[in-house]
């Protein structure tokens, strides 16, 4: 009678984490811009601890911390450019 060979170990994958605190683009430090996702009233809104700057954004069940952040900056850019941001309609930066 042949022998039973074991069984390989399962290998299981790393869940690939986002990151929740950013780089505030208005005074540039590190790990300071938080991001609250409230799906309840449907808003994403971030603010720094440093130097009070925030932002908000409409967001639904798909939207993750980095997506409202992304929004922040294209509409930094936008701004700067002198364009109207399309989405800034809940959007105020204090800097």
């Amino acid at each position: 009678m042949a022998k039973k060979g074991k069984k390989a170990p399962v290998q299981t994958k790393k869940k690939v984490t986002l990151a929740k605190r950013f780089k505030c683009p208005f005074c540039a430090n590190e790990d300071v811009v938080e991001a609250k996702m409230d799906l309840k009233n449907g808003t994403g809104s971030l603010a720094c601890r440093i130097c009070s700057a925030s932002y908000q954004m409409p967001i639904h069940h798909l939207h993750e911390p980095i997506d409202v952040f992304s929004e922040w900056l294209d509409d930094c850019e936008a701004a700067e450019r002198g364009e109207v941001a399309a989405a800034s309609a809940g959007a105020a930066a204090a800097g």
